[in-house]
């Protein structure tokens, strides 16, 4: 089944976010992309660039979202070497090309509020995600949050790190700690 255009923009702006940031997407490197008219904008986003944008960072997010619930799916030192896997993927997939529509949304409150709005928004559901899948597996109470929030910022920090530097090496060494962190007591990537 072929996408929409409308679809097809909205995907296609999410990976451009992805790799250049919200600030660095223009429209015209969305229809580029997408093959798309100028006009079709305008037609399936009335609201134009800041309703693609946004739109863009909630389909980027919910991929993550369902790949998030298929990580944490295990006990939480595996969930979070589950987590790493998947950027594992993206980053070597992408040349370290790629980094996290989410995080490159939330960094744009300056110049498109309502793209970090559903960044905010997203980071959230995933931490209180993770959060529950740790008290599942026995961290209680505020800990459980506290722990899902270190995991996001290390794992988003490390793949930045990936990046600048072209090697998994920052996300393994970052894995090894959170493992321990989460009673794991391995430290071990699960590459």
């Amino acid at each position: 089944m072929t996408a929409s255009p409308r679809d097809a923009m909205i995907a296609h702006a999410a990976l451009l976010i992805a790799r250049d940031g919200v600030a660095g997407t223009s429209i015209g490197d969305v229809l580029t992309a997408a093959g798309a008219s100028r006009g079709s904008v305008y037609h399936h986003f009335p609201g134009g660039r800041a309703e693609l944008m946004s739109e863009a960072v909630r389909f980027g997010a919910e991929i993550l979202g369902e790949r998030l619930a298929e990580a944490s799916l295990a006990g939480p030192g595996e969930a979070v070497a589950n987590l790493a896997a998947v950027w594992r993927r993206v980053l070597v997939e992408s040349d370290f090309r790629t980094g996290c529509v989410v995080a490159e949304a939330g960094n744009a409150r300056e110049t498109d509020p309502a793209a970090a709005e559903v960044a905010d928004e997203s980071f959230l559901r995933w931490e209180d995600r993770l959060a529950a899948r740790f008290r599942a597996g026995g961290i209680e109470g505020e800990r459980s949050r506290a722990l899902a929030v270190t995991v996001f910022a290390a794992i988003e920090g490390a793949v930045m790190l990936c990046r600048v530097h072209r090697s998994l090496d920052p996300l393994d060494r970052v894995v090894g700690e959170l493992q321990l962190l989460t009673g794991d007591g391995a430290g071990q990537t699960h590459g």
